[in-house]
């Protein structure tokens, strides 16, 4: 049997030598590896993990929501009032009917 660059599968074995690879028997690739954990999963023989959601660290309170730096906040209102020449302030408070 020929293969179409020339090559039959015993050539290309010849040519790479030990760098042929032979895959052991009952190996799994990785993802092989994945999709048998995941249909484990699904069917009960196999927990799911469990991850924290909640996060901890100096930036986090008690109930692991983000806690801001002072000052670091932007409010747009605030700017329209700032700048009240922008275009955008003049349609800022403004009712269109």
């Amino acid at each position: 049997m020929s293969h179409p660059n020339g090559y039959t599968k015993e050539d290309i074995k010849r040519i790479l030598g030990s760098s042929w690879t032979t895959i052991p028997e009952g190996h799994e690739t990785g993802n092989q590896m994945r999709r048998r954990k995941g249909r484990e999963m699904r069917e009960g023989k196999r927990s799911r993990p469990v991850y924290n959601a909640k996060k901890t660290g100096t930036n986090f309170d008690e109930n692991g929501k983000y806690i801001y730096p002072e000052g670091s906040g932007f409010r747009y209102t605030n700017y329209l009032r700032d700048n009240p020449d922008s275009t955008e302030a003049s349609s800022y408070g403004n009712k269109v009917s």
